[in-house]
């Protein structure tokens, strides 16, 4: 008799020290942490037997050092030279045959001494599996709109933020990034376009957990899914509405113990920098719009000469606080293996991208442990452990990344750094401020963003064909800041005090939230009919809760259930149907009912197609379709809820029929194979129709004394459709082997109803360039139509319709109307600020040991807005209206007498009718981007242990083509940010097992 005991696990008390630089926290958690994996007190001890078998591939080639393992135990054994293997068991078991680049084989030694094994090349193809919805599905029997980012591209770049591999890589997945500012998101993801008032950002679902993409290091992921339509989303019921994004990261492998590596570095370089007029432009720009307006002139013709010969003051403030390249540094290893109890894959990364100034900067550290424990055949945990921290060190005076560089705008080239004396730092202040005073005296600030994450995932699986599954992991979100600065006094030129900088020195802990979710599902997957079907249902439930520390709280439960069907792998069928319950929204309306369905037919599997198929000229065709309805939840909780003031005004009304948004969603799909799979193409067009659309600062009049009163209702609907096409060419000829593709695809958008009837209007009264009627696009430019410019004075007087103060130079704006003023009345759609017609084109080349890519990326059509110091010659502050000085671009092309039909108004500082929005301050920001050029040399070994090393040189965003006017096309204009930035990188990554 052999005693066999259950295995536990158990983690004492811990003591952890949360520091964040400016608070200590000492808590002391109590985590018992115990897994019963079965109940067996006692068991018989069973014979050892030993199996013996030859393990060969396709072609009856023998395979050396093929793994051998007991699922459920470390025992195990390899392959010799022959290929024939030993192993000794004790009763029936299962073997688990492996090797890197074959499928791994599981048989059952039930009734058998002998056991001869067949291993097949791995394959990317017909029979690869996706995840969508809490399940794998098999990839020929989809019937929804789903893609999948090519990984192998991805890792092989030096990425920072994993935003950026959603640009240009995807159909109908757009990324507007607008600066590379360390630390922050570099963009916005849209999926088929944007159709709420709310947050549009797609659900993400990283290993079955709702996390955030931007703390996710790119060189930890397996795969990445995008959900696209409603029939794929609608598991996700009423968060997928923004599309899903579904994430999974790597697991270790029984094949082998391995360490991977993966390490960067990168110089970046500003895009496009303003190029402000110099010293003595400014002066003759302020002298001509003082003339004009009247006034008096600041600068003398003696001082222009000065300037002219470079004897005044001429300082460029941009390039002063730019003091040095930015630079970034990433690094990231792994270290994974496992045997048949289970895998391991232990990864860690280090991600430090330094600012354009000695002191700003960030670092970013991530440890990710997933692990895989097989208890003998039947059960399965995946238990995974994520941490994260973000270090964020920038100035006092620049939090936000931003405020250095919109302080350095608003600086004129007329005024000095220093005063001309013998004092140390003897900066001189210009409206009380100082760029380079700023770096160096003006404090530092610093901030840490910590996340934590445990994920469990028990499987139980009673066949074969059913498994019983469960889900329960915790996320805790923390971040704290702290900032100081030192006593300095500034002087003015005689060397009296002026002003002082006092010390100040503080800190503050931000909301934390944790996040706790638990899910319960039954899973079944079986072959029908002699296998010529195939059945996948998944049913489950789940439940999720949000606690801030600001007493915030916020709940949610569903129920869920999908079916899909595969006919004789010609007729696919989808079912999905799911209901939601959220705190968000008013008793009574809580609940929301999720459906979807799809249907696809697989032509290429009809007998009428068999000669194609034979002949290889046809591989698939497939024709999908779907519709269905999936929610928005993406809202402030409470927002239902009356909110009164300190005074006792109510400054909310309550809303007890505030309830989900909700979209209805229809798809066509269309993917072809063809040439023997060298060439694919895709094509899909939708339409996404949302309604009873959330806008949470609905005016209301203020009936109960409160100046300003407001609902939170569900008005409108809002209409997307689109279309997309990708297409791909791959081939080898002998040693050489390429890809080349391309994609296309536009969106356009319109408001069907703006309020609670279709003639209804809704006038933002947070943004009086915005507004909403049936027609107009979500977002819109409101402004006025020009006519020109005024020329001369007596135009001026002989115009009834115009806007106060208007001069010579100033732009004619059209009386729509006809009323003889010029009012919001006369104001119309100018366009919107959407990307249209976004195209990429992507090449991949590889000749025995190098390889290279380009990727570019583009967007056909768009309108951008010039506002800001990017089109207005001063600041719009709505104070002085005097800070900054003109881009020389404006310089070149404003009015003047000589100049009558020049492209910009009339110079001016102070108040004027121009900076109204109007048709003349958009401009064409269509563009063509060279998003990525990469060139790399692999080594298969080095030495005994190290193996596929791989050098590259990447150059990411190195060429634009495009006609904006303004700095950066993925943006509008305005008063100062940190710039869009190209990167340069050398990397190298290996492999050693």
């Amino acid at each position: 008799m052999k005693r066999v005991y259950s295995p536990f696990f158990y983690l004492s008390t811990l003591n952890f020290n949360y520091s964040m630089g400016i608070l200590t926290m000492k808590n002391k958690l109590l985590l018992v942490f115990s897994l019963l994996v079965f109940c067996s007190s006692a068991a018989l001890a069973q014979e050892k037997r030993t199996i013996e078998g030859t393990v060969t591939d396709a072609e009856g080639i023998p395979l050396p050092a093929v793994n051998v393992l007991v699922k459920g135990s470390n025992v195990g054994t390899s392959t010799d030279a022959e290929g024939h293997y030993e192993i000794s068991v004790s009763g029936d078991v299962t073997l688990i045959f492996s090797m890197m680049g074959f499928e791994d084989k599981e048989l059952n030694t039930e009734g058998k001494d002998r056991i001869d094994v067949v291993l097949y090349e791995e394959t990317i193809g017909l029979d690869e599996v996706t995840v969508v919805g809490y399940s794998e599905v098999e990839t020929q029997h989809l019937a929804s709109s789903v893609a999948d980012v090519d990984m192998e591209n991805i890792q092989t770049r030096s990425i920072a933020k994993l935003e950026e591999a959603f640009s240009g890589t995807l159909p109908g997945v757009t990324l507007m990034q607008g600066s590379n500012l360390p630390g922050s998101v570099p963009g916005t993801i849209s999926i088929r376009g944007i159709s709420t008032l709310q947050n549009a950002s797609p659900l993400v679902i990283v290993d079955g957990m709702e996390q955030s993409l931007t703390d996710i290091d790119p060189n930890q992921i397996k795969d990445i899914t995008v959900l696209k339509d409603a029939a794929s989303a609608a598991m996700y019921g009423s968060r997928g509405a923004n599309g899903v994004i579904i994430i999974e990261t790597k697991r270790g492998t029984a094949d082998r113990f391995m360490v991977d590596v993966h390490s960067w570095g990168a110089i970046d370089d500003p895009i496009n920098l303003p190029s402000f007029v110099n010293s003595a432009n400014y002066m003759r720009l302020n002298n001509e719009a003082r003339s004009m307006q009247g006034q008096s002139e600041l600068f003398t013709q003696q001082e222009i000469a000065q300037a002219e010969g470079g004897e005044y003051t001429n300082t460029d403030w941009l390039n002063t606080v730019m003091e040095r390249k930015a630079y970034s540094h990433n690094t990231s290893a792994s270290i994974s293996g496992g045997g048949g109890v289970g895998t391991f894959n232990l990864m860690l990364g280090y991600l430090e991208e330094n600012g354009l100034n000695l002191y700003e900067g960030t670092q970013k550290f991530s440890a990710r442990f997933n692990t895989n424990i097989n208890i003998a055949d039947q059960f399965e945990l995946m238990a995974d452990f994520y941490a994260h921290r973000l270090q964020v060190d920038r100035l006092l005076s620049n939090t936000d990344g931003h405020g250095l560089y919109r302080m350095a705008w608003e600086m004129k080239p007329t005024q000095q750094i220093f005063y001309d004396s013998e004092l140390d730092d003897h900066y001189k202040l210009h409206n009380n401020q100082n760029p380079l005073a700023s770096i160096y005296h003006g404090g530092a600030w610093n901030a840490l963003h910590d996340r934590s994450t445990i994920n469990l995932r028990p499987r139980y699986y009673i066949n074969d064909k059913l498994h019983l599954a469960g889900n329960v992991s915790y996320m805790v979100n923390k971040s704290a800041d702290k900032y100081t600065r030192d006593t300095f006094k500034f002087f003015d030129g005689d060397g009296e005090p002026v002003d002082v900088w006092q010390n100040a020195v503080g800190s503050s802990q931000g909301v934390s939230r944790s996040q706790i979710t638990a899910r319960a599902l039954v899973n079944y997957e079986t072959n029908l009919r002699k296998e010529k079907d195939k059945i996948y249902l998944i049913a489950g439930s789940e439940i999720m809760n949000n606690t801030y520390t600001d007493y915030r709280e916020i709940s949610k439960s569903s129920f869920f259930g999908k079916v899909n069907y595969s006919f004789d792998n010609r007729y696919l069928l989808e079912g999905t149907a799911r209901a939601d319950g959220s705190s968000k929204f008013a008793p009574g309306n809580r609940w929301g009912f999720f459906p979807s369905g799809a249907f696809a037919w697989n032509i290429h599997n009809e007998d009428f197609m068999s000669g194609l198929t034979d002949s290889g000229l046809l591989n698939q065709l497939k024709v999908r379709l779907s519709y269905g309805i999936i929610g928005n939840e993406n809202v402030d909780p409470y927002l239902w809820q009356e909110v009164v003031n300190a005074w006792g005004w109510t400054m909310r009304v309550p809303n007890p029929d505030f309830t989900w948004e909700k979209q209805k969603q229809k798809n066509i799909g269309v993917d072809l194979a063809t040439l023997n799979n060298r060439l694919d193409i895709s094509f899909e067009a939708y339409n996404k129709h949302s309604y009873d659309l959330i806008y949470s600062n609905f005016p209301v009049p203020p009936l109960t004394g409160s100046y300003y009163l407001t609902s939170s209702v569900n008005i409108g609907e809002v209409e997307n459709k689109g279309w997309e096409v990708s297409a791909n060419w791959s081939d080898e000829i002998g040693d050489f082997s390429y890809d080349v593709g391309g994609m296309l695809f536009n969106n356009e958008n319109k408001v069907l109803k703006a309020g609670y009837a279709k003639s209804d209007t809704l006038i933002f009264t947070d943004d009086p360039d915005k507004i909403w009627y049936r027609g107009i696009s979500i977002d819109n430019y409101y402004g006025y139509e020009s006519d020109g410019y005024f020329q001369n004075q007596q135009e001026v007087e002989s115009t009834e319709a115009k806007l106060p103060n208007t001069m010579p130079g100033d732009i004619r704006y059209v009386d729509q109307n006809g009323d003889g003023v010029i009012n919001d009345k006369d104001k119309v759609n100018l366009g919107d600020p959407f990307p249209h017609f976004n195209y990429s084109v992507n090449i991949d080349l590889n000749y025995k040991r190098w390889d290279f890519s380009v990727i570019g990326q583009g967007v056909g059509k768009r309108t951008g807005r010039l506002n800001g110091l990017e089109g207005y010659p001063v600041k719009m502050d709505g104070s002085t209206n005097s800070l900054g000085a003109p881009r020389q671009y404006y310089m070149n092309n404003r009015w003047t007498p000589d100049n009558p039909d020049a492209r910009f108004p009339r110079v001016w500082t102070g108040s004027t009718p121009n900076a109204e929005l109007s048709d003349v301050w958009l401009s064409d920001a269509s563009f063509f981007r060279i998003k990525n050029i990469e060139v790399g040399y692999s080594i298969p070994t080095i030495g005994n242990s190290i193996r596929d090393v791989r050098i590259y040189l990447n150059a990411q965003d190195a060429f634009t083509f495009t006609s904006w006017e303004g700095l950066e096309p993925e943006r509008n204009g305005g008063n100062g940010n940190y710039p869009r930035m190209s990167s340069y990188s050398i990397g190298i990554q290996a492999s050693i097992y």
